[in-house]
């Protein structure tokens, strides 16, 4: 028989411990954002979730967020002191999952005033 996939429990629970960096959002970035929001992290799990018999996993996103300096300019001291903040959480293991291998994929401009870098990692469920 079929595992149901923990997805709300691995979400809520990256929520509460990645909201120590930053405010966090699940699944989608918002179409705006508080003005002195400087930064914030938007994680979602992507593609398929894969039943392997005795683990489940799965592939987390993790975009970070920098607010642009004036003129649309990339704050990469800002990027990367959330990147350091959030690599340093890894390996995450919880009592539903472990995240591991996290990768840097490079981001760009949301064109909503914000640069971002994505980060994936393997989640495997227990």
């Amino acid at each position: 028989m079929a595992k149901a996939f923990p997805r709300r429990d691995i979400l809520y629970s990256l929520y509460n411990k990645l909201s120590k960096i930053c405010n966090v959002y699940i699944s989608n970035r918002p179409t705006s954002t508080p003005v002195e929001e400087t930064n914030f992290i938007v994680i979602d799990i992507t593609g398929t979730m894969s039943n392997k018999n005795a683990y489940q996993e799965a592939t987390l996103r993790i975009d970070l967020f920098r607010k642009d300096f004036a003129g649309g300019i990339e704050d990469v001291e800002g990027l990367d002191s959330l990147y350091s903040q959030l690599i340093v959480m890894f390996p995450i293991v919880t009592d539903k999952f472990t995240a591991i291998s996290p990768r840097l994929v490079s981001g760009g401009s949301d064109d909503k005033g914000f640069h971002y870098l994505m980060v994936y990692a393997d989640i495997l469920t227990k």
